[in-house]
């Protein structure tokens, strides 16, 4: 048996040998030279070095299906949320109502502002206003024919009497009704329209004229020439109009402004 092993360990010997000598060779015929050289043939034919972590088979794991996308489950975290109530179309404003300019005009009046403003006097029963629309404010001293002042924007009624009236305009936009209650101011030397019946003359208080108007509406029948406006004393009458002992002038007089006023004038004629 020790033979035999020893003949194993001779024959593996030569093999080993053998073996050197054919790697020689392969070496010789390959062109290398030296040990160098050899270590870097060996170092380039080796396979490469696999990492340090062992390798291990990588196991499936089932992984839920991804579920589909659908239209109602599009939003990411940058969208918004329609319940939201958010919108990328602009809001729609609410519009605003269209403005009524005679309406504006009625309401931007205050209070004593005098207005140039008369009855034309060509509605016998109602009055018919010389504009359409309040025109701009003027001095109240101002030498006018016609000429009002505003005494209230706000009253529901405003005063009756010689003198007195009201301006009112509905606008049909709005549906709100203004009202301007209006007080006549006479001036001296200006005319106004009157109606003789029987020997009393009417006196169309808010109206104005020319002195010289060859025609006057058919609801009047006389022009009024304002002589004097004074502040009425008691018991005041046309003897209060009289100018002095000379005056020899056939008066004609109205109590105004709740007889506050005393009104003088005579029948224009031409004079």
């Amino acid at each position: 048996m020790a033979g035999a092993s020893g003949d194993d360990s001779t024959s593996r010997f030569w093999a080993w040998l053998g073996g050197i000598a054919s790697l020689l060779a392969i070496l010789t015929w390959l062109g290398v030279s030296n040990a160098q050289e050899m270590k870097e043939l060996l170092a380039e034919s080796s396979p490469p070095s696999s990492s340090s972590t062992p390798y291990e088979p990588s196991e499936t794991v089932d992984t839920p299906d991804t579920p589909e996308t659908s239209d109602a489950d599009t939003s990411d975290s940058d969208s918004y949320d329609d319940s939201s109530g958010g919108s990328d179309e602009p809001e729609s404003e609410t519009s605003s109502p269209t403005p009524d300019p005679t309406e504006e005009s009625f309401t931007a009046v205050s209070a004593g502002d005098c207005l140039e403003i008369y009855d034309t006097g060509r509605r016998a029963d109602s009055i018919e206003w010389s504009a359409d629309v309040p025109p701009d404010p003027v001095p109240c001293n101002s030498q006018r024919a016609g000429l009002v002042q505003v005494t209230s924007t706000t009253d529901t009624n405003c005063p009756s009497g010689a003198g007195k009236a009201s301006w009112m305009y509905t606008s049909a936009v709005s549906g709100r009704t203004t009202k301007l209650c209006v007080t006549r101011i006479y001036q001296k030397y200006y005319c106004v329209l009157g109606k003789q019946v029987g020997d009393k003359t009417e006196l169309g208080s808010m109206t104005a004229v020319d002195c010289k108007a060859r025609q006057i509406p058919a609801a009047y029948n006389r022009i009024i020439h304002i002589i004097g406006v004074y502040q009425a004393p008691a018991n005041a009458s046309s003897r209060n109009c009289v100018e002095g002992p000379d005056d020899r002038t056939q008066y004609l007089a109205w109590l105004m402004n709740d007889d506050r006023t005393l009104l003088c004038g005579t029948i224009y004629n031409g004079g």
